[in-house]
Order: C-alpha cells, then sequence, then structure tokens
C-alpha cells in the first residue's frame, strides 16, 4: 500500500508515520507532503493507494487538494485529519473515507487502517472507483456550505438590514405570514416555512414543528409539556414558547443529546 501523508506540521507527520508502521500487517511505502502544493506535484507524478490529508494547510485546505484530486480522476482513498470536529466532518464517519481527529488515538487509527486493509483486500477497483465517488460528493456538499454566504438581506419598514444567520432564533409562520425571528428583532418574509428550510443549514436549523424552524444553537431552555411534546424558550426576557411537536421530539432530543 502506498500511503501519502499531507500535513505542515512535522510532529503530526512523524505521529502518522509512527502509527501505521506500528501497525505492520501490510506491505508500506509512505511518503510525505509539507504542503498543498507540494501534495498535488507528487499526486501527479506518481498513484497513491491513500492520502491522508490535513484540512488545514498553510497554503491550500485538504478540501481543496480533494477536489483537485477529484477533477484530475486520483483513485486514492482519503482520510481527512483535522484538529476541528464540526458536523461536516462528523459526515465523513457515514462514508467509506474516514476521518481522524487532532491528537490522533491508537485505536481510531487501527480501526482506520483495518477499515482500508479489508477494502483493499476484499473489493478491488470496484470499491475504489465507489468511494472516489462517495468522495466527491461529499466535498462538492462542503464546498457548497462552505461557499455559502451566511448572511441574508431582511427587510422591515422599507429599509433592509444585513443579518447572519446565526442572529436568527426562529422562523415561524402565523396565519399565513411568515415571521424571523432575530436578534435584531421581527422580519417578514415572502418565503414559505419550506423554502426557509431549504435555505438554511441542518445543523443548526431544525424543524420542531410545522410551524417553526429553530435555530438550536440559541435555545435557553427545554421545558416538558403535555402529552410528551416539548416547549423551547429561545429569549430570556421573552415569555413566548416554541412547540416541540410530539412527532418531532424523538429527532429533536437526538441532536440535543437528550
Amino acid at each position: 500500500m502506498r500511503i501519502l501523508i499531507v500535513d505542515d506540521e512535522m510532529p503530526a507527520r512523524r505521529q502518522l508515520q509512527a502509527l501505521i508502521k506500528e501497525y505492520g500487517r501490510i506491505p508500506l511505502t509512505i511518503e510525505e507532503a509539507n504542503s498543498g502544493e507540494m501534495a498535488l506535484n507528487q499526486l501527479k507524478k506518481e498513484a497513491f493507494d491513500v492520502v491522508f490529508l490535513d484540512i488545514h494547510l498553510q497554503d491550500l485546505t485538504g478540501l481543496d487538494i480533494a477536489e483537485e484530486m477529484i477533477k484530475r480522476g486520483y483513485s486514492s482513498k482519503i482520510v481527512f485529519v483535522t484538529a476541528y470536529d464540526d458536523y461536516a466532518l462528523r459526515a465523513f464517519e457515514y462514508f467509506a473515507v474516514d476521518y481522524l481527529l487532532k491528537p490522533i488515538e491508537e485505536e481510531r487509527f487501527k480501526k482506520t487502517l483495518q477499515r482500508l486493509e479489508g477494502e483493499f483486500e476484499n473489493n478491488g477497483q470496484r470499491q475504489r472507483e465507489n468511494s472516489l465517488s462517495t468522495v466527491e460528493k461529499l466535498i462538492k456538499e462542503h464546498l457548497k456550505e462552505e461557499h455559502q454566504s451566511r448572511k441574508l438581506t431582511l427587510e422591515r419598514d422599507d429599509r433592509h438590514y444585513v443579518v447572519d444567520i446565526k442572529e436568527i432564533l426562529y422562523v415561524e409562520t402565523e396565519v399565513g405570514n411568515t415571521i424571523v425571528r432575530t436578534k435584531k428583532g421581527d422580519f417578514c418574509s415572502n418565503l414559505t416555512l419550506t423554502e426557509w428550510e431549504g435555505k438554511l443549514p441542518d445543523p443548526p436549523f431544525f424543524k420542531t414543528h410545522r410551524s417553526f424552524l429553530v435555530n438550536l444553537e440559541e435555545i435557553q431552555e427545554v421545558l416538558h409539556w403535555f402529552n410528551n411534546s416539548l416547549q423551547l424558550k429561545m429569549e430570556e426576557n421573552s415569555e413566548k414558547m416554541v412547540p416541540v411537536s410530539r412527532s418531532n421530539t424523538k429527532r429533536f432530543k437526538e441532536k440535543m443529546n437528550i
């Protein structure tokens, strides 16, 4: 198995080298790259079975490199390495490719190598192609999210306000109207709740009820209500409560680790 380790920090590269060699069950050739440009040059010259790819490099991001690999048709499996455990990266856990969180735990790393070993031994080229297709889909989704504007323009009293989506507390439909409740006040919107659901990222936004789309990061309190449903307090100085319907309670609790 030919492996390329891409990381701009020497200690991180050395740790990966040591962990890979310690596993010791696969014949290995390991090379290193200390920048995104160096990595792309090496990938252009020779084929690698696996690329351990740091997300945060000084010249390019790991996602930039992965996107370029896809454009060039490289079949290397990609294992992302990062010190940041956000939602986009957790999504990698559901795919054939993997991610490792720094500092890398030995047992977690062994599972990654076992998974790679099994795929190469049992699935061959078909699995490589499927894996590449999966990486391409994931990268495109992530890049779309990264490049998506995080600010919206909302109108009130014939004036336009620029609002960061993190400032939105919830979106509500009320008697045919859609109200966007923000830290800058309330705004009427011509969009439906369904359209807002498609516009705002999940997470942190979650449809708690047929009439409410809520920013989970802005919840102040979760209160039990009748028939096993819940109510949410979104603002310290407001008496208004946002409902969580019974049908959405289970998923809400899962998202909030309740």
